[in-house]
Parts: C-alpha cells; structure tokens; sequence
C-alpha cells in the first residue's frame, strides 16, 4: 500500500463492468474478507471478474501488493446481497496453492490484509476492527465456505484479526500524532513457570522460618502441644530425667524452690 491513511493502494486496475456506481446514498459500515479459492494476482482476478458478475474493491496478492478494482465510493458486488454490498468494502485475499493443499495463504497476504482491514476502519470511523462486528465474512451473507481459513475459527483469522487491530492502534496513533501503543509483553508458560517457583521459594524461606521460631517461641513459653517434640535449653539445667528444661520447666523448678526457701525462713523465723 502506498499510503495507508488515505488508502492508496500500491495498482489501480479498475473494473469496467460487473459493479454499480455508487451506493444509492448508505455509508460504509463494515468491511468483508474473501479468499480467492485460486492462486490469483490483480491482473488475474480483473480477468476471471470480465465473465463472471462478481469484484471486490481490493485484492490483496500472495506477495502482499494491493490493487484496487472498484473504486471505495461506488459498490463492488463481492457478497451476494445488494444491502451488504451498498454498505461494506469488499476484500479479496489470494491463496498460494490450490485444493490440494488445503488453499494456504501467505504470511505476507495475511499481514498485509490485516492491515488494509485497519486502514479502512479508521479512514471510514469504523472503530477498531472487531470480528462479527465492523469486519465481517462472505460466508455470513451467502451459502459459501469463502473466506475459509481467514473466517472465525479458520488457522488464518486469530493472525489477521491481531495485525488488524495491532495495525489500527498504530495508524490511529500516526493520525492523530501520538505515540503508538507498546505491545504488551506476554509471559510464556516457562517464564510463568520460574515466577511461581521464584514466589515459592521466597515464601518458604522467609515466612517458613519466621512460622517454626513462632512455633518455638510458643511451645518454650507455653508448653503447649507438641511440648514433647522441644527439649528445652541446656542453659536452663536438667530436670530429674536429664532432659533441658523449658522455659516453662524452669520457671516451675524456680518456684518450687522459692517455696521452699519460704518455707525455711517462715521455720527460721518462728523459732528465733
């Protein structure tokens, strides 16, 4: 494409029959997306389009040129229904091998449709390009599998519709000179991976640690459950089995004797 915000096309070749000058007063709503169902460049679709009453306004080749066939003010007769033809833009996209491979296309066709389908919808205030809603397939309006694998659910649409929506946020941006939106990095599953594992151990070793000293503190204070699992501190002395005492122990072993200490000096005291 030459200049996409004023959709000149990279050729012109333009039909001389087997379309209709304007569009009896409807403005364009949406865009349609066909597939050749044939390995065909502008020239050869002008000419398959000379005996059969069909066109479109653009045709996207293998190698990503775009023509332009119907100019965008007059109706192209790409979707079998005069309604949808008078309101919509009709684009075909050329496969690059037949039926036998399953009608491929090209990267470079599908980047570059993409884009078109962005262009349009901005130059037309079309919004950005939402599939089902301002861009649209040839199968909706008539009894066709055209445009296969670039329809919903197709291995081709999740790729076009990305760069179309990718691509207007860009032209958008250019128009109205802003800075175009990043991409929003995206974490692969081996990266979401190494996070969570990152999380798991951080939390092991930070809180899991501060959980067993809680533990600790409590059963040395307390004596609480799974007071038998503590052997207390060999600081505190032994109790009669030769075990450390807790914290607990030794505060019991201390008022024993405090009261027995009281008890000698109340006997002292009584018998002077």
């Amino acid at each position: 494409m030459k200049n996409w915000l004023t959709l000149e096309p990279d050729r012109v070749k333009l039909m001389n029959k087997h379309y209709t000058p304007g569009r009896a007063g409807n403005k364009i709503e949406c865009v349609v997306v066909h597939h050749n169902a044939g390995v065909l460049t502008i020239d050869q679709i002008w000419d398959v389009w000379q005996t059969r009453q069909a066109s479109a306004h653009y045709q996207v080749q293998s190698d990503g040129v775009i023509g332009q066939l119907v100019w965008d003010a007059d109706t192209a007769w790409h979707a079998a229904n005069q309604y949808t033809n008078q309101r919509s833009i009709g684009i075909e996209v050329s496969n690059s091998a037949g039926a036998s491979q399953d009608w491929p296309i090209t990267d470079t066709a599908i980047c570059e449709a993409g884009r078109l389908i962005a262009a349009v919808c901005l130059h037309y205030n079309l919004g950005r390009p939402v599939s089902g809603d301002n861009v649209r397939y040839h199968r909706e309006f008539y009894g066709t599998s055209c445009p296969y694998h670039l329809a919903p659910g197709g291995k081709y649409n999740a790729a076009l519709m990305a760069e179309a929506q990718r691509f207007y946020d860009e032209l958008k941006a250019k128009k109205n000179g802003t800075p175009a939106p990043q991409p929003k990095e995206e974490i692969t599953v081996s990266e979401a991976d190494r996070i969570i594992r990152h999380i798991t151990d951080y939390i092991s070793g930070f809180v899991g640690p501060i959980g067993s000293d809680t533990k600790d503190v409590r059963q040395q204070l307390t004596g609480g459950r799974d007071a038998g699992d503590y052997r207390g501190w060999p600081q505190l002395g032994k109790d009669s089995q030769g075990r450390n005492l807790t914290v607990v122990d030794a505060i019991a072993a201390l008022r024993v004797e405090l009261a027995e200490f009281r008890a000698e000096f109340d006997k002292h005291v009584e018998e002077n």
